[in-house]
């Protein structure tokens, strides 16, 4: 059930919308900015976007080890941050019982940065960085391409992302632009915070009146409201790609919950749906829906199939099933739109509160059917530009939000005569839907490869579907090397429903083979074009579950170098895992502090405790557009043996916090049942053995010490270490 959001507005004029969670395990915070890219000043492309990063520089009453980043890193937050055209947001989550400590930081950070030179010259190396990383991000490219198809807002073509050529050399004059950009919108009436939890709504606005007054009143300064989108005469945008073909629609609509509720229809993967009648012909295998411009008068709402082919003929198919699929969906009745909206709201409850959060003011809003009638009235071929993205595409390059890329405005054609008028199907609920009785959840699952789950995906996924119809559960996922199965319904079902899904996987169909090799095929051309890091993440559990070696190399998309170190338990037992959680917990903030902060060597620096392939251990993973990937493992050796020394210098009180810290994370369980029962089935399947107050209490500094010898070995070129690198 969606948490109801209470509103207040602080004396101050700040809203706050407070969501009492009691079922959450974590407390979420976020403070939404009314601005963004289209706000900055026009000399400085990029501004917001660097003014994003350079706040988690440190604040008036949090700078060095105390501030956010580096507490949250200690302390085993999650934080994050995003700047899109009208808005900003920055948000973290927590255990309830440090989330105050979190809340204090980030309202600090946002009201009272310290915005020096030396944190503005750090952070436009490390945009640069991203820039660079997203030339060669395909999803980018496709939003930036789409922008060319709108004549206004006009700041939909400027350049938003930054680099260091955009920013300039002269960095006292950004500085300056900088501290201007926040005393003119970080004021009360520009923002919004946001607390979801599961401490009572009194706590919560306590909490809030506490910190959020920390805001200065409105000084009198508006942003300049958006322009209303408005399409461009030519519809028809091609633009050359690697990988996949893509076929993309998007319409400027009126926001509303209504587009959620198309979401999930659009996603459906039952029999007789739009995506099975996609994939059973053979023209495309996955639909995204998104919104790549959001005002607060309308936004982007864009539709892109993965195609199966490059060929004219299955474009025009697409489109023509598309349309057909529009037309049929205003024959709706309610109850269609209430049960698709009830499946839609299932999935939304089923994310964290900070995913809620970014969810609810980011993205898609929770679904329901108001607005419907409206959005059917702008889903109009009028008002509709299309995109079709493919590595054979002949155009010349064009400029758009700073990325050259090969454009061709001539048109195709849009339907297509091999089409017979499809009937598809929309589902109803039952009334046994609606009368749940008892329930039973069961795991099950096995080690397999990224080819043996997408066979297995593509083999379940109307079953899966038609599951949710039912009002029960059945779900696949592919983690850490691991395909699992989970049900969630009455006994019976789940008994069935399992002997059922059994015999698909074991023999699966021909149809259901051709679309698992497809998908297998999209997603290894999407991972090769996606960051390094991320490429090498996704084949770790490949490395660790073969026996050829735990050191390899990978071709990656762009010209940065990465590698992952990957230092599984040095023992499995229950005393080594809560060392070795605690060791993660202390080497995060240093590593960070050392690569990202000192040596700046690039846009991704990380260090936390992973678990992953039926091992637990420690990851160390950078990527550099300045270092070589030898280089980085040599910096990754180097930490490593400095980590003895680390420990020296670790307090009585220090430790005994982190111990504090781990045995308050005992009682935090997932809220989702599902997800509750797929780490407990994880754990077990690893053999990962039970932590307890007493392991807890037998961290000392010399079993620190004693792990991280045995760890440490000959640095990163121990014996049972994986390695990871880019050729």
């Amino acid at each position: 059930m969606l948490p109801d959001v209470q509103s207040l507005t602080l004396a101050n004029g700040l809203r706050v919308n407070i969501l009492h969670d009691p079922q959450a395990s974590r407390a979420a915070a976020l403070i939404h900015l009314r601005a963004g890219s289209h706000h900055q000043p026009p000399e400085f492309p990029g501004l917001a976007h660097l003014f994003e990063h350079v706040v988690f520089a440190g604040s008036r009453q949090f700078e060095g080890e105390e501030r956010l980043m580096m507490w949250a890193q200690s302390e085993g937050a999650k934080l994050n941050a995003t700047t899109h055209a009208t808005s900003t947001a920055w948000f973290f989550d927590m255990t309830p019982a440090k989330f105050e400590a979190g809340l204090a930081r980030l309202v600090d950070m946002l009201a009272q940065p310290l915005l020096t030179e030396d944190s503005v010259r750090q952070e436009v190396a490390v945009i640069d960085a991203e820039y660079n990383m997203l030339t060669g991000h395909a999803d980018s490219l496709c939003d930036a391409a789409l922008s060319l198809a709108f004549s206004a807002p006009s700041r939909l073509h400027d350049f938003h992302v930054g680099n260091r050529t955009s920013f300039g050399e002269d960095i006292p004059a950004l500085l300056q632009a900088l501290t201007h950009y926040h005393q003119q919108l970080f004021t009360a009436g520009h923002l919004t915070l946001w607390l979801q939890g599961p401490q009572s709504p009194a706590e919560l606005t306590a909490l809030a009146e506490c910190y959020g007054n920390a805001f200065a009143d409105d000084r009198g300064f508006q942003p300049a409201p958006a322009q209303p989108l408005s399409l461009l005469p030519q519809r028809h945008l091609q633009l050359r790609l690697e990988g996949s073909a893509r076929l993309r629609f998007s319409f400027p609509v009126t926001p509303s919950p209504a587009m959620s509720l198309l979401r999930q229809l659009l996603t459906d993967e039952a029999p007789g749906s739009l995506l099975d009648q996609l994939r059973t012909q053979a023209l495309a295998d996955s639909v995204q829906v998104s919104l790549p411009y959001i005002s607060a008068s309308d936004v982007i709402l864009s539709i892109e199939f993965l195609a199966c082919d490059a060929t004219d003929a299955v474009r025009g198919r697409i489109e023509t099933l598309f349309s057909h699929w529009l037309q049929q969906i205003r024959d709706l009745t309610a109850g269609h739109l209430q049960h698709y909206a009830r499946l839609a709201q299932r999935d939304f409850c089923r994310l964290t509160p900070l995913d809620q959060l970014r969810t609810r003011t980011l993205d898609f809003p929770p679904a329901s059917q108001n607005g419907w009638p409206a959005l059917l009235t702008e889903l109009q071929p009028h008002n509709m530009t299309r995109k079709w993205s493919a590595p054979d595409v002949q155009g010349e390059n064009v400029s758009a939000k700073g990325f050259s890329l090969p454009v061709s405005y001539a048109t195709w054609q849009t339907t297509s005569d091999n089409v017979t008028e499809p009937s598809f199907n929309f589902y109803l609920p039952s009334a046994n839907t609606l009368l749940k009785t008892d329930e039973s959840i069961q795991t099950t699952g096995a080690s397999m490869t990224a080819h043996q789950a997408c066979i297995a995906r593509a083999t379940l996924r109307a079953l899966c579907s038609q599951s949710a119809h039912e009002g029960n559960s059945l779900v696949f996922t592919y983690v850490q090397g691991i395909g699992l199965l989970q049900l969630s319904g009455p006994p019976e079902w789940v008994r069935h429903t399992l002997a059922a899904a059994t015999e698909l996987l074991r023999a699966p169909s021909q149809t259901a083979l051709a679309q698992g090799e497809r998908l297998f095929a999209q997603e290894q051309r999407q991972l090769a074009s996606d960051i390094a890091v991320r490429t090498l993440l996704a084949k770790l559990p490949e490395v660790i579950n073969e026996a050829s070696g735990n050191r390899r190399e990978f071709a990656t998309a762009g010209v940065d170098a990465a590698v992952l170190v990957f230092c599984p338990l040095a023992e499995n037992t229950a005393e080594c895992l809560p060392a070795t959680q605690i060791l993660a917990s202390f080497l995060e903030p240093k590593f960070f502090q050392q690569f990202r902060v000192e040596m700046n060597i690039g846009y991704v620096v990380s260090c936390r405790f992973l678990q992953t392939a039926r091992h637990s251990g420690i990851l160390f993973a950078l990527q550099s557009p300045l270092y070589n990937a030898e280089d980085l493992l040599t910096f990754v050796d180097e930490f490593i043996a400095q980590i003895p020394a680390f420990i020296d210098g670790i307090t009585a009180q220090a430790l005994e916090e982190k111990r504090c810290a781990l045995r308050e994370s005992l009682n935090v369980k997932p809220a989702d049942k599902l997800e509750a029962a797929r780490q407990r089935w994880l754990d077990e399947y690893a053999f990962t053995p039970p932590i307890d107050e007493a392991a807890i209490g037998t961290v000392t500094g010399k079993s620190l010490m004693d792990f991280a010898e045995a760890m440490s070995g000959s640095g990163s070129q121990a014996g049972c270490h994986f390695i990871l690198k880019t050729l």
